[in-house]
């Protein structure tokens, strides 16, 4: 009896120590963002995290590294491609460029005629291309956030029509089509990583950039720029990227949980930008910048050329859609 006792007491120990064991594996998703925890990328990743950190029915580790503490855009996405990290928002999906040339189709100056066409574009048939491209390199697409529409800052001058750009030097992101658009508008440009802008510009190694209100705001500058002119010429989403091995390996229980999270936050994200965007113009002003509108049908005529350059690149079926989108014809 004393014999049965302690075979007993062994297997429940070993029970014991082999549950607690599984409960302590949990799978971790660390995410990596470029801008900051006050922007609204920030703030909705935590908000997920947290949600997804209090679930019982599913054993996830969510954690969130801003302000990119963890590499540039580029860097990260490698890590993600070589299994280092399980996922990142992208502030563009240009940011696969270097996986395919095809990815730059979003770059495409004034593509998007407005935010409700560009969400339309991504929610649908645009997005839905991308999406299958991306996993071609082994990227998982969750969801497509928002970025939103870039506009042109700089220490010179106002920017009113193309030849307000000649002379002035612009930092701008790892893409050969907005390199080919500044050129287009008889500036240069230089390609830096954007935890770098800040310095470049106090520096005045560029005088200027280009980027979304949001953007602009929480990376504080309107300390080292003068002019704001708001062009709209690329929206960028913000596509939330993952490992498509990691996204593989995790139970179907995981899965859903964190598609259905991000698809959910995707329309705050949005929100958050758009009601932000309404603000920002005044508090920009109020620290400092001058703030006036482009000729937007200059600007227009004048960055043609890059559409009929990029045919090559992007390829005739891709461009053949971006045209549609442009002309409000399709999704």
């Amino acid at each position: 009896m004393k014999h049965f006792s302690k075979n007993k007491a062994l297997v429940v120990t070993l029970a014991f120590l082999m549950g607690t064991g599984a409960a302590a594996a949990q799978t971790t998703m660390k995410i990596a963002n470029v801008a900051p925890a006050s922007h609204p990328s920030g703030i909705v990743l935590q908000e997920i995290a947290d949600a997804l950190n209090a679930r019982d029915d599913i054993n996830l580790d969510v954690q969130v590294f801003n302000d990119g503490v963890l590499g540039s855009e580029m860097e990260t996405l490698d890590q993600i491609n070589s299994g280092v990290l399980e996922g990142q928002v992208a502030q563009g999906i240009s940011i696969f460029q270097p996986y395919s040339p095809q990815f730059g189709v979003e770059e495409l100056p004034f593509l998007f005629p407005t935010r409700e066409a560009a969400y339309a574009a991504v929610d649908g048939e645009f997005g839905q291309l991308i999406a299958a491209k991306a996993e071609e390199h082994g990227f998982k697409i969750l969801a497509f956030w928002e970025n939103g529409f870039r506009h042109f800052t700089n220490s010179k001058r106002a920017i009113v029509v193309p030849s307000d750009m000649s002379g002035l030097r612009f930092r701008t992101a790892e893409s050969q089509i907005r390199l080919a658009m500044f050129a287009s508008l008889g500036a240069s440009a230089v390609a830096l990583p954007f935890t770098e802008l800040y310095a470049a510009l106090q520096q005045g190694v560029v005088d200027g950039q280009e980027n979304p209100l949001a953007l602009i705001s929480k990376a504080s500058l309107a300390n080292v720029q003068k002019y704001l002119s708001t062009s709209g010429h690329i929206w960028n989403a913000a596509p939330i990227v993952v490992s498509k091995v990691w996204w593989d390996g995790l139970d179907q229980p995981t899965q859903s949980a964190v598609q259905t999270a991000f698809d959910e936050a995707k329309m705050r994200e949005r929100q958050l930008i758009a009601q932000g965007d309404e603000q920002l113009v005044e508090e920009l002003k109020a620290a400092g910048m001058e703030v006036n509108e482009v000729d937007k049908q200059a600007f227009q005529t004048a960055t043609e050329t890059v559409w009929a350059r990029s045919e090559e690149t992007i390829g005739a079926d891709l461009m053949a859609l971006a045209r549609q989108i442009r002309g409000g014809k399709t999704q």
